[in-house]
């Protein structure tokens, strides 16, 4: 005996289905929002350790530079030249790159736990 479908809903397999992939979108998304923003704190942090390993690292090296280079592009109110605290004496530089770019890092954390929790959808567990 075939399956009768009521009128209100025609396909509703392909409802379901198509629940199912925006639910998955919806996942990747909030993931790849997660990762972008772990990234970037984990940059900050690696460039606040390079600022006061300072003494013992070649400042000409390409890969510091770069480090330092997306923090500077990323740290906005966290910068370690003008940032939301600004040290003074003998190790003001390292002080303000741990405290600054630190403070930044942890924001961007706590930034994209919230994306991540807004965007997934809301029967998902993960």
């Amino acid at each position: 005996m075939p399956k009768v479908r009521s009128s209100e809903e025609p396909f509703p397999d392909r409802k379901a289905q198509h629940e199912r992939e925006i639910a998955d979108l919806r996942l990747r998304m909030a993931a790849l929002v997660k990762i972008v923003f772990t990234v970037i704190a984990l940059f900050l942090a690696l460039g606040a350790l390079l600022v006061v390993a300072g003494d013992h690292i070649s400042t000409d090296n390409a890969l510091v530079r770069l480090v330092w280079h997306v923090d500077n592009f990323f740290d906005g109110p966290f910068s370690r030249d003008n940032g939301v605290f600004v040290f003074t004496g003998k190790n003001a530089a390292k002080l303000d790159a741990i405290v600054n770019w630190g403070l930044g890092a942890v924001v961007y954390m706590v930034i994209g736990n919230l994306l991540r929790k807004l965007m997934r959808p809301r029967s998902s567990a993960l």
